[in-house]
């Protein structure tokens, strides 16, 4: 994979950078989308080998975790499908503990056994808008029925086994945030104290930006950037919505690419989510709960998933929010607020 190493004075995804010093940015394409690293204050052979590691470690995360192309996670989905076990690299097997511990915290709103469902959907793509025909309301039923569930799945040693044939494993809600995980534990190793992580829009900060904190924008899911924010050490800033994956609906409206497991259709009532948190995996977890919880589930979800500094932008343009993410967050534009901040406390861990 081509890779480039630049000093520069500048661009921090919006930081500001005060302290001038050696600067080494990176892209790389791994999960059918772009991560952007910025390094400062290392030189360019500590940040290249550093960034070289993690570049090999998300191509192997890629071939253990992809959905659909083949890979040890569809190995194991082909193994579910006929009532057998399979063998399971260790990042799967943590991905599904951790995931049976979201599954509880959020109502069962964030559960990877729900791949069938994406694939019925067509979202089992890199390719948007899917222009696929929509699957029936037999279909969608039908897999509800079959009501597939994480807790279905069972760890026997370094194998993996499904008391559901109908599970099917989909990691795309939380494996941004496990990759910025791994990058973190990559780059302390090696001496990296001061960088940007960014998969997809999502990020992880480490250290500062050379004197001041990292600052973040926030998408506005009806145009432009909405506000944002300043991070801290290991602090990571994770947003879900339904403006860049989706299919037409029927009626000219829009399907979003993240379901809810109850009824087996598209998630609605919320247009964007985003979390602050010490743990990107968490962060990655509870923005996608939240979509599919919607308004009326904000304040049960940040509660049970203890999640401190969140917000969600509604399909009607409005505004839920917690205290500590109210004082964090820098809006450029802020949207109708359904009523006073939720209060979990003034930080982003109650």
């Amino acid at each position: 994979m081509p890779r480039r190493a630049l000093l520069l004075i500048g661009l921090c995804l919006l930081a500001a950078c005060q302290r001038s010093g050696p600067v080494t940015s990176e892209q790389l394409h791994v999960f059918g989308s772009v991560a952007d690293i910025e390094i400062r204050g290392s030189s360019p052979a500590v940040a290249e080998a550093a960034i070289a590691e993690a570049s090999a470690r998300l191509v192997q995360r890629e071939r253990e975790w992809h959905a659909w192309k083949p890979s040890d996670l569809t190995r194991i989905n082909a193994a579910f499908r006929v009532g057998q076990s399979a063998p399971a690299p260790a990042s799967i097997i943590e991905m599904v503990r951790r995931s049976q511990e979201f599954a509880v915290s959020s109502d069962g709103l964030l559960d990877p056994s729900v791949g069938g469902l994406v694939e019925l959907w067509g979202f089992h793509t890199s390719e948007f808008p899917v222009t696929t025909p929509s699957p029936s309301l037999e279909q969608v039923q039908g897999w509800v029925r079959a009501r597939p569930r994480i807790r279905d799945v069972r760890i026997e040693g370094d194998r993996l086994a499904s008391r559901n044939p109908a599970v099917q494993l989909d990691f795309n809600a939380i494996a941004e945030g496990a990759a910025a995980a791994e990058i973190d534990t990559i780059f302390r190793r090696r001496g990296i104290r001061h960088a940007l992580i960014s998969l997809g829009g999502d990020v992880l900060a480490l250290g500062d930006g050379q004197g001041r904190p990292w600052q973040v924008g926030m998408k506005d899911p009806y145009g432009g950037a909405l506000g944002m924010v300043e991070l801290g050490d290991r602090e990571a800033f994770f947003n879900s919505g339904n403006y860049n994956k989706f299919r037409q609906a029927a009626n000219g409206g829009r399907w979003g690419h993240i379901l809810d497991p109850r009824t087996g259709m598209p998630a609605r009532g919320a247009a964007a989510t985003a979390v602050l948190a010490n743990d990107p995996v968490l962060a990655d977890a509870a923005s996608t709960a939240l979509m599919a919880a919607g308004p009326a589930g904000f304040r049960r979800i940040v509660t049970q998933m203890k999640v401190g500094c969140a917000l969600m932008v509604t399909e009607e343009n409005e505004l839920l929010i917690t205290r500590g993410m109210r004082a964090r967050m820098q809006f450029l534009r802020e949207p109708v607020s359904l009523g006073d901040p939720i209060d979990l406390g003034p930080g982003c861990t109650p």
